[in-house]
């Protein structure tokens, strides 16, 4: 089936379509690619910037779906009565698109046409992780769920198996840690490793705390793919949440960590000196969010962190902590091996070569602020990679320079999703 779909859906009013006028630029169109046959999905979640929308001032509900062709083709926006989408997972071989949430109950399936057809319904007590991932050779996929509200280390995560053609779910696991996030499979049959956050308690304003998240016990968890029952767990480094990861081909599992000052309730001059401190001899720039949204918290400079699954072995890669503040996304290029992590705070790309050199650039140099979502473009050595708020760009991972881009509103979206005909 066509996947470039541009037809307005008339009547249905849970949703609203915009077809935006295509805006792109190579940055050598005499060596143009070919990139006509990928087409990347972006999760949203504030269509209401959408006037076209018609409820700017509303509240939730509001989601956006972006299906951005890599060629001359209108770029696809739909506004869907959910939430937020944090990852899209498509499944175009069975015509759906899971819109996974974070911090809500609700998943909503559509199809390729961006017409609804089902949600799926957290348990009671638990909300959406974010992430999932299809078993391969099956049309189930495996979400991962928070527990509400965590206090202690027996708050652990649930996984939930559903199927997708039908919205049914099939099984429900533990997931045998803290807030499971983002989740891949590893290579030949290894299982799946998921990221646990590791974290309970939420200090903000709590003014005795310096860090807004207690966390406990992050790390990497091992499964079986077949009953996803645990084979082992790997913590990482620091005080501080392991978010997002990719698997490169050797197995080993790149990932990214998260922890923010507690500066929310506190006089100026007693988060000014925390700052200060936190960030002796590093001169970032803040993300105005952090300084205007109180609650909000600074994100604190850290490392990229390859993880040896077999030995428990963690490396550390932090060349750039200017920019490396709040890890995004983990993406590994399938051709070169180069595996890429995103920073939105610090508009920062950190780049890993397979034998484990590393660098790290300011995203703004190649045309991105606040940038968010990345995803391999299969059998080439380009990355898709998003700002928060604008535009998609494709990348060389290997010289790190853009060879095309996308103008466009990216309306809050966190993750890229890539299919190819």
């Amino acid at each position: 089936m066509a996947l470039n779909r541009r037809t307005l859906l008339a009547g249905f009013s849970a949703l609203t379509t915009l077809l935006v006028t295509p805006s792109r630029a190579y940055s050598t169109p005499s060596q143009e690619p070919d990139l006509s046959r990928f087409t990347v999905y972006a999760g949203g979640m504030r269509g209401r910037l959408l006037t076209r929308h018609g409820n700017p001032f509303g509240q939730g509900n509001t989601a956006v779906l972006s299906e951005i062709p890599l060629n001359d083709s209108p770029i696809r926006q739909t506004v869907l009565e959910t939430y937020g989408v944090h990852a899209p997972l498509v499944a175009a071989d069975l015509d759906r698109i899971a819109l996974i949430d974070q911090y809500s109950s609700r998943c909503l399936l559509v199809d390729m046409d961006h017409k609804t057809v089902g949600q799926i319904m957290a348990p009671k007590g638990f909300m959406f992780g974010g992430h999932g991932v299809r078993l391969n050779g099956t049309s189930l996929f495996v979400a991962t769920l928070y527990y509400r509200s965590p206090k202690t280390k027996t708050d652990t995560g649930l996984l939930m198996v559903t199927d997708l053609t039908n919205g049914k779910i099939q099984d429900i696991k533990p997931s045998y840690g803290l807030q499971p996030h983002d989740m891949d499979m590893l290579p030949h049959g290894g299982g799946l490793v998921l990221a646990h956050r590791g974290s309970t308690l939420n200090h903000t304003g709590d003014t005795t705390k310096t860090y807004q998240k207690e966390v406990i016990s992050p790390g990497l968890t091992v499964l079986a793919t077949d009953d996803l029952s645990f084979k082992k767990f790997v913590p990482t480094p620091h005080n501080a949440e392991v978010s997002h990861l990719a698997v490169r081909p050797d197995g080993q599992v790149l990932c990214c960590l998260n922890q923010k000052l507690n500066t929310t309730g506190r006089p100026p001059e007693e988060a000014n000196n925390m700052v200060t401190q936190a960030f002796d001899g590093i001169d970032a720039l803040l993300d105005e969010i952090e300084v205007v949204q109180e609650s909000y918290g600074i994100s604190l400079p850290l490392p990229g962190v390859l993880v040896n699954l077999e030995s428990g072995k963690t490396s550390e890669y932090l060349p750039l902590p200017a920019h490396q503040r709040q890890g995004q996304s983990v993406a590994v290029n399938s051709l070169t091996g180069i595996g890429v992590i995103s920073y939105v705070r610090g508009s920062g790309l950190l780049f890993m070569t397979p034998d484990g050199k590393a660098k790290a650039i300011n995203s703004r140099d190649i045309g991105l602020d606040n940038v968010t979502g990345l995803a391999d473009l299969p059998g080439t050595p380009y990355m898709a990679m998003c700002g928060f708020k604008n535009d998609l760009i494709i990348v060389d991972v290997e010289s790190h320079i853009p060879i095309f881009t996308r103008k466009m509103a990216m309306l809050g979206a966190a993750h890229l999703s890539v299919v190819a005909t």
